[in-house]
């Protein structure tokens, strides 16, 4: 995957500090794959991977899914952090699932 991608709704670009990326946009169920991809890229480097989601007006429950599912694989001690609005309802949406509990993953609320 290059370091970018984009189509209609949403792009992703590469934080300025890695390992990390940054969506703006409606992240939909369509962007499974290429979310996937980017955070795999962000593995490759070292540290705790942060995903900026300041920008995202609407995120759907495929594609945090996907978030999740990244987190539970990151080895100990590494953490996805999510750096997300409060509109966006993460807070509520992964407690509701009980996501809110795993330890590789953190909501930082921007």
């Amino acid at each position: 995957m290059s370091d970018h991608f984009i189509d209609d709704l949403m792009f992703i670009t590469p934080l300025g500090h890695p390992p990390g990326i940054r969506l703006v946009g409606q992240v939909i169920g369509v962007h499974k794959i290429p979310l996937a991809l980017a955070l795999r890229s962000c593995r490759r480097q070292n540290g705790d991977v942060t995903v900026d989601l300041t920008g995202v007006h609407c995120l759907s429950r495929s594609s945090l899914e996907t978030l999740v599912d990244a987190a539970r694989t990151l080895p100990p001690p590494l953490r996805l952090i999510l750096r997300a609005r409060p509109a966006l309802g993460l807070q509520e949406r992964l407690a509701a699932r009980g996501w809110h509990q795993l330890e590789s993953l953190q909501l930082s609320e921007a």
